[in-house]
């Protein structure tokens, strides 16, 4: 195991940086400064950023996805409210009362989500088309002349804080904690320790589509893909017992399948992969949970049918409260991903 510090600073530039689906560039942008320098970068024409190592052996891809959830402008209505979309899967069980940040193409505008006064509320269950955004004008003239419009974009107002004595809580974990992993491995793994020739792909547009990604497999082909993400954790009292039993602070999961059913996405990993990874991780004493969920997919789904095909697997960090503002996780979850990937790298795979 890794005695590497906790970076914390790092994860919480990461995690409140704004980064919503096809919006990644600031979030590259602080990626790439933190690599190092031995990391050969560049981007390809959608936005994905890919780090290449050199080495021998076959070619290995880690990624993790840059971009977050959030919300679209649709209308300004006249009362200087805006009525908006989801980009992913956004809550619209935490937005009610919620803070926002609202990113213009010049500046960011503090923004809340409406939410009716306790006295009144009747407990029905509210649509998303009844959701409002205030940005504290009274009239559409008001909120254009603050430089407002259609197609601008918000995200969750969300410090990054410790929780307890292991726990993290912030936005955009999913999966700025993947992208973090990736920059950590990168910084502690020596050129001369690899056993493969590796690129760490950072890509865009997972939330949306899942196949942002796939145009940077198409340009490296990669022989083995490794998948970073986040997973559902099954901890808490509303879903303990149901599908997994996966929780904070018992180590990544090694994803054996997920769905979103009805949407062509499922994942199967590679099976000598698998074991594989499974063995190496076994070997060097690094906990590794069991993941069969339905109702998610990832980014590496569509990648492992990209270009010629590749031998895929995922690797998941358990996070409570997925797409809202207080998404948590375990960073003893964090070092241990660190820590497998490392031995992965420091062999043949």
């Amino acid at each position: 195991m890794n005695n590497h510090p906790f970076n914390f600073n790092l994860l919480k530039e990461l995690s409140e940086t704004p980064g919503i689906s096809g919006r990644e560039e600031c979030v590259a942008d602080l990626i790439r400064s933190s690599l190092p320098a031995y990391c050969e970068c560049r981007s390809d024409s959608l936005g994905n950023l890919i780090a290449h190592i050199p080495g021998k052996g076959k070619r290995v891809m880690m990624t993790a996805h840059m971009d977050e959830v959030g919300l679209m402008i649709q209308r300004i209505l006249p009362g200087g409210f805006l009525k908006v979309t989801r980009i992913g899967g956004t809550s619209l069980r935490a937005m009610p009362g919620s803070r926002l940040s609202l990113w213009t193409s010049e500046k960011r505008i503090p923004a809340q989500v409406g939410i009716l006064p306790g006295h009144l509320d009747n407990y029905e269950r509210m649509d998303f088309d009844k959701a409002f955004i205030d940005l504290g004008t009274s009239t559409e003239e008001e909120t254009h002349a603050l430089g407002v419009q259609p197609g601008d974009v918000l995200t969750w107002e969300a410090s990054l804080q410790r929780l307890g004595d292991n726990l993290i809580s912030g936005k955009a974990l999913d999966d700025r904690l993947g992208c973090y992993v990736l920059i950590q491995l990168a910084k502690m793994l020596k050129p001369e320790e690899l056993r493969n020739d590796l690129y760490l792909v950072f890509s865009v547009q997972e939330e949306t589509m899942l196949m942002g990604g796939n145009p940077a497999v198409n340009e490296t082909a990669p022989e083995i893909i490794i998948g970073v993400d986040g997973t559902f954790a099954f901890d808490t009292p509303d879903l303990e017992g149901t599908q997994s039993d996966i929780r904070l602070g018992k180590g990544p999961a090694f994803k054996w399948m997920d769905a979103i059913r009805g949407k062509m996405a499922v994942f199967v990993p590679n099976r000598e992969l698998g074991k594989h990874i499974r063995a190496v991780a076994e070997k060097n004493h690094i906990e590794l949970q069991n993941e069969v969920v339905a109702g998610m997919s990832t980014a590496v789904t569509p990648m492992m049918f990209a270009g010629k095909g590749a031998a895929a697997a995922a690797l998941s960090i358990p996070i409570r409260y997925h797409h809202t503002p207080i998404e948590t996780a375990d960073r003893r979850d964090v070092k241990k991903m660190i820590a497998l990937l490392l031995n992965l790298l420091r062999i043949q795979m």
